[in-house]
């Protein structure tokens, strides 16, 4: 608990400095609905919005919030994630992450590692975490990657959590980027809780801006590998 603590207290410290930091690198809004195929009733609205700034010598910060509504549970979750990372690196930008799930049943820590690397002329990124709260404790891993051609880009993402919650989520996925302007996009997956596996169908919209075109690093939730938990 004294680490956890210590390590929040670190990449929240960080994050304080964003408001004297020199060079904006960019943010981002974004809206997605998902829908179960078996249960057209049990969907879920996710709205996020993000933040990055870089610092001195190579080193940044982000945060992004996002919400999380359930129709067919009734259930209102909320993530705060906050990242420090070092981007001098020529092989890939690493950093760690700091998030806080809230539900109605209680909420979650998270603390972890994450990177993120160009491959092949693919963008990739992973995360570990550990996971302690009111849901229980245990680890998590997620891999999601991106290839683009035009404006159009091919995506994946592959993520699995054990512990006192067992699950895990693999999806694949397209995605238009309108001009300058918004990109669009639609995935399927198949999210699995305690072997009990459903498939899905998502959509949504992102507006990313700024010299980076958004931010280097996603959410990091247990929303992320179990939507409509």
């Amino acid at each position: 608990m004294i680490s956890r603590c210590a390590m929040a207290a670190l990449l929240l410290s960080s994050s304080a400095n964003l408001v004297s930091a020199q060079a904006f690198s960019g943010a981002e809004i974004s809206a997605e609905v998902l829908t179960f195929t078996d249960d057209v009733d049990l969907g879920e609205k996710e709205y996020r919005g993000a933040v990055q700034f870089g610092l001195a010598a190579g080193f940044g910060a982000a945060a992004d919030l996002s919400y999380h509504n359930s129709d067919g549970l009734g259930l209102g979750g909320r993530n705060l994630t906050f990242h420090g990372f070092y981007e001098g690196l020529d092989l890939a930008t690493v950093g760690l992450f700091y998030g806080r799930d809230s539900i109605d049943d209680g909420d979650a820590e998270l603390l972890g590692l994450e990177a993120a690397t160009t491959l092949m002329g693919g963008d990739l990124q992973g995360a570990l975490a550990s996971y302690d709260g009111d849901v229980g404790s245990g680890s998590l891993l997620s891999v999601d990657a991106r290839y683009a051609f035009g404006g159009f880009a091919a995506t994946g993402f592959a993520g699995a959590m054990s512990g006192d919650v067992d699950g895990s989520r693999i999806a694949l996925g397209a995605e238009y980027q309108i001009g300058a302007g918004p990109t669009l996009y639609g995935e399927v997956g198949r999210r699995s809780v305690d072997d009990d596996g459903q498939t899905y169908l998502s959509l949504g919209a992102r507006l990313a801006i700024g010299p980076n075109a958004g931010t280097t690093f996603e959410s990091r939730s247990i929303f992320e590998i179990l939507p409509g938990y």
